[in-house]
């Protein structure tokens, strides 16, 4: 490596250090900006037209999906929660709003709950993993947001292929241990199952990170989510009928969150 090189590479490395301790002093006055009652109504009735609609439909869904489910047991009505703010969670991310994260760790607490139930052990891990990034999340969005001066939503950003190979290469070792610990540990629907903690790690990162590649990752656990469900669905699991419903609108918000951070958003985004 040639001298400029190492001069780059340890102003990156600084800049990391400088950046990771600005966020540790700042998680106390983000996570109360976060669970800020007047920010979550104002971001929530600020949203765009199309995405006001998108939520509704995904809040119906889940409550359509709860009742024909018939499913009124302490396990279904915390899936209907969990269905509730997961869809909060995702609208809000859709649009770069910081008070997704209220949203996202009520979520992740009672997922954490259902799975746990239904013995899925790679949802256990990615819905540990997620409730631990939410305040990773929280700390970097806040210092973002107040950097830009032009608006409080997160601009998105792109990355370089050989970065997203690296990315590719990590899932593929990611899965393969977690699919050894599935197979251990006696789980349900372990090649399925294995792939949610690999997609939802590289998903929760290039989030946090403000990545728009991150939508390729949270498509693909989508749709390994709604073939999960609808299996547990036939075996009569708990919480099944919620959760299926929640993995459709899922993927639905999937589909429409990249369109807005690929296409829809109207400020310029910045290229790493």
């Amino acid at each position: 490596m040639n001298n400029s090189a190492k001069q780059d590479s340890n102003v990156t490395t600084q800049q990391l250090v400088t950046n990771f301790k600005t966020d540790l002093r700042g998680l106390p006055a983000a996570t109360k900006a976060v669970f800020n009652v007047k920010r979550n109504v104002t971001e929530l009735r600020t949203l765009q037209p199309a995405t006001k609609l998108m939520m509704s439909l995904m809040l119906l869904a889940n409550i359509v999906g709860f009742v024909l489910g018939r499913d009124f047991s302490v396990n279904g009505w915390i899936g209907l929660i969990t269905g509730l703010a997961v869809v909060l969670n995702l609208i809000l991310v859709d649009q770069g709003r910081l008070t997704n994260y209220s949203w996202g760790i009520l979520g992740c607490a009672v997922w954490l709950i259902i799975a746990i139930n239904n013995r899925l052990i790679g949802d256990i891990a990615s819905q540990t993993f997620y409730l631990i990034m939410q305040f990773v999340g929280i700390a970097v969005w806040h210092r973002k947001i107040n950097e830009q001066s032009d608006t409080h939503e997160l601009a998105s950003r792109s990355f370089s292929k050989l970065s997203g190979v690296c990315w590719l290469i990590t899932t593929i070792i990611i899965y393969l241990i977690v699919l050894y610990f599935s197979k251990r540990l006696n789980g349900t629907q372990i090649y399925l199952d294995a792939t949610l903690l690999p997609l939802g790690i590289v998903g929760m990162v290039l989030m946090v990170y403000g990545y728009r590649s991150q939508w390729y990752a949270w498509i693909a656990l989508d749709v390994i989510n709604v073939i999960i469900w609808f299996n547990q669905l036939k075996g009569f699991s708990p919480a099944s009928a919620s959760m299926f419903a929640l993995q459709l609108v899922m993927l639905a918000n999937g589909l429409y969150g990249a369109y807005l951070w690929f296409y829809g958003q109207s400020r310029a985004s910045t290229s790493n």
